[in-house]
């Protein structure tokens, strides 16, 4: 059994698994060592370490250190800026990820309930920066919000588009902002001393209730990150989880250090001597143990900032000097005690807590760089650490890391519940619904999904969902054919399980199609589809503006084999009569003549050489009555491996006739070169509304496509 278990830790150890694993016969877990000056030491071994599990040594049985992700990746290339009266260019379409290519899994969580006005905009202005300049080729990332709660998906992407909107909408809440460095008031009845106690009696029960509500909400918090960090688990490679918050507290001060003068009445109060908040310590302790088990560090950082304690013109402090000191005194306590929980989350998860800084971006960046590199320790626990508690849970243990070579600084996570991750942890999902969640697009079936948001006048917004199945990895059975049938061969068959989904900024489902195809064919018929594939359209209904993800996913019922594909889709507010455009629908010209299959809108390959037709609507345009029409003019500009390969003229663009507000299409070809290397493109259509107020002169689209030999 010994063996059997350092052989499954050499293995994890070798695929970069750094999850906390715990069975009976072995716990692993992550270790960060740096010296001095903050740099990660590489060249430590299993003598250099000391594990204790509540103070009792632990035999450990192996150590190896696993390198950085972001070794050797280039830096951030910037989309090159128009010059003044050019057309715009947009964040590009991201390829989905595979699992093999994420270097980085970050998830961002704004608890905005506890956010005050200035905290939610220089979060935001500092997440903007960090997607824009530091966001890298696979790096995977999700920004969840305490107060939209979140859904069964797990939003994680590459697309910066997706991540910058979803920033965007992060806005002041106020429902449970810290009030520890509110300015101190005076007593107006110090004059009467039975109104004095009185007031102070009110002012006392208030901030118990008070405190009593911020305990819910902040409980509620950690469990919204609770969900987020299982999803984190079955993700590749070192995970973190970013928390933005101003409180977090766990422990209250009893009211009586700093309103002296306290009654025995006032004394007996609930919650008047202080004490710990349970509920917030409990949804700690099973944040950590999930976050230790899923391998994923805490980092948290408060954005108030460098916060000034003293006296300030605001204050109105009481006129006795010791009644002054004591506001003074519980100020000072309260800010302090806000940050305790921040501070226990990123310690007991090997994290780090960014405090009295005004450097939002940078600690964001330092909390990339800290994940450079760490050390994967594994020890046999002794039987005592799964030993349960009276009352039938499992009991949570301390851990400790010592690192024996001097001046060198550890962190490590801190404990563990004494109980294997079978009874801690959820079970599995079934196949279809991993596939659906995961943020990878799974290519055991391949599938590939393009969304065409189009607003018609009578039936308002939707999308067009084109789904392309490859029908070649399906598992197929033989049919016999009927007695009547003149072709007495077999037919073939397969059923497959469908799911689409569109989703919101939240996670919520707006709209679902589930759908149960069986598959049955021969001849020549099943040898076009096993060439060509299967393609399906399907109208999503759009009720709202706003941005969304528009995913699918197939599962074969025979072989359980699935195949997954998502797409961003930011649909317009086109009440505003701001210029928008609906998606661009681009395929080659043979499709268009030859019904090429392949170079199809919905699967987009073309040749070098191939000649490519794209198309789009033009929406809320300023008509122009001298031309008798808009007067607009368009630009394609085409991207390969995201650089500019082709940028073409402005082209005026006036149809004639409609009305203010009136939709218009655009319509286009390219001639591909023979010698165009093969690839990934992009092709941005940008349209310029020349008699439209400035900030709303410009829609810009993009849509990706492939050239294969």
């Amino acid at each position: 059994m010994k063996i059997a278990g350092l052989m499954m830790l050499l293995a994890l150890g070798q695929s970069g698994d750094d999850t906390i694993r715990v069975n009976v016969n072995l716990v692993q877990l992550d270790v960060t060592v740096v010296d001095k000056a903050g740099k990660h030491v590489p060249d430590l071994t299993a003598a250099d370490f000391e594990v204790t599990r509540d103070g009792k040594k632990q035999t450990i049985k192996s150590v190896l250190f696993v390198p950085g992700q972001r070794v050797g990746v280039e830096p951030v290339e910037k989309l090159e800026k128009p010059a003044p009266g050019e057309m715009p260019v947009a964040p590009l379409p991201s390829k989905q990820l595979r699992a093999q290519d994420v270097r980085r899994t970050v998830a961002l969580l704004i608890d905005d309930l506890s956010m005050s006005f200035e905290s939610s905009f220089y979060a935001r202005t500092a997440l903007r920066k960090f997607v824009e300049e530091s966001i890298q080729p696979g790096d995977l990332v999700a920004l969840f919000r305490s107060s939209s709660g979140l859904g069964v998906l797990q939003q994680f992407t590459s697309d910066k588009r997706q991540i910058l909107a979803a920033i965007d909408r992060t806005k002041f809440r106020g429902m449970n902002s810290v009030d520890s460095l509110a300015p101190m008031t005076d007593n107006p009845n110090e004059s009467d001393p039975t109104l004095a106690e009185q007031a102070m009696e009110q002012r006392i029960r208030d901030d118990i209730n008070n405190r009593e509500r911020q305990d819910m909400i902040t409980a509620g918090m950690l469990a919204s990150a609770n969900f987020v960090v299982q999803g984190l688990r079955e993700l590749p490679g070192r995970k973190s989880l970013v928390l933005f918050s101003e409180s977090v507290q766990v422990v209250d001060t009893p009211r009586s250090m700093t309103n002296p003068g306290m009654s025995a009445n006032m004394q007996q109060m609930p919650g008047a001597m202080g004490g710990s908040r349970d509920r917030t310590l409990t949804a700690i302790r099973n944040l950590v143990d999930v976050s230790n088990r899923s391998g994923v560090v805490l980092y948290t950082i408060d954005p108030r900032g460098l916060v000034y304690t003293g006296m300030t013109a605001a204050d109105r402090p009481m006129g006795d000097p010791r009644k002054a000191q004591g506001q003074m005194q519980q100020r000072q306590m309260d800010f302090n005690l806000s940050q305790d929980g921040m501070a226990m989350l990123a310690e007991e998860t090997g994290g780090v807590f960014y405090r009295n800084t005004n450097d939002l971006g940078g600690a964001l960046k330092a909390a990339l760089e800290d994940q450079e590199g760490y050390y994967l320790v594994a020890f046999q626990p002794d039987d005592a650490t799964f030993e349960k508690a009276k009352a039938g849970g499992a009991v949570y243990h301390n851990l400790h890391v010592k690192v024996k070579r001097a001046g060198l600084k550890v962190r490590y996570r801190r404990g563990l519940y004494g109980a294997t991750d079978e009874q801690r942890l959820p079970k599995p999902a079934n196949p279809m619904v991993s596939a659906m969640v995961s943020p990878f697009r799974s290519v055991e079936v391949p599938i590939k999904l393009t969304q065409l948001f189009v607003d018609d006048e009578k039936r308002g917004s939707f999308v067009k969902a084109l789904l392309h199945i490859d029908t070649s990895e399906f598992t197929y059975t033989d049919i016999a054919a009927e007695k009547e049938d003149k072709d007495q061969r077999p037919w073939k068959q397969t059923v497959i399980d469908e799911l689409v989904m569109l989703i919101n900024e939240s996670g919520q489902q707006v709209e679902t199609v589930s759908k149960t195809h069986t598959i049955k064919m021969r001849g020549e018929a099943m040898k076009k589809v096993m060439h060509d594939g299967l393609l399906q359209e399907l109208d999503v209904p759009i009720k709202r503006p706003g941005p969304y993800q528009l995913r699918a996913a197939i599962m074969d019922q025979s072989s359980k084999k699935t195949g997954s594909s998502a797409q961003f889709v930011d649909i317009p507010d086109l009440k505003t009569k701001r210029l928008a455009m609906s998606d661009v629908a681009l395929s080659s010209l043979g499709w268009v003549e030859r019904a090429d299959v392949a170079g199809g809108p919905a699967q987009r390959i073309l040749k070098p050489g191939d000649k490519l037709a794209y198309a789009a609507y033009i929406y809320n345009a300023r008509f122009n009555k001298e031309k008798d029409g808009p007067n607009l003019e368009t630009q394609v500009v085409m991207y390969h491996d995201g650089k500019v390969v082709y940028r073409g003229k402005k082209t005026p663009f006036n149809p004639k006739g409609g009305s203010e507000g009136a939709r218009y299409s655009v319509e286009g070809s390219m001639q591909l070169g023979t010698k165009s290397a093969t690839g990934e493109y992009v092709l941005q259509v940008a349209v310029h509304d020349i008699d439209a107020p400035k900030k709303q002169q410009f829609a810009v689209k993009s849509i990706d496509f492939e050239l294969r030999p």
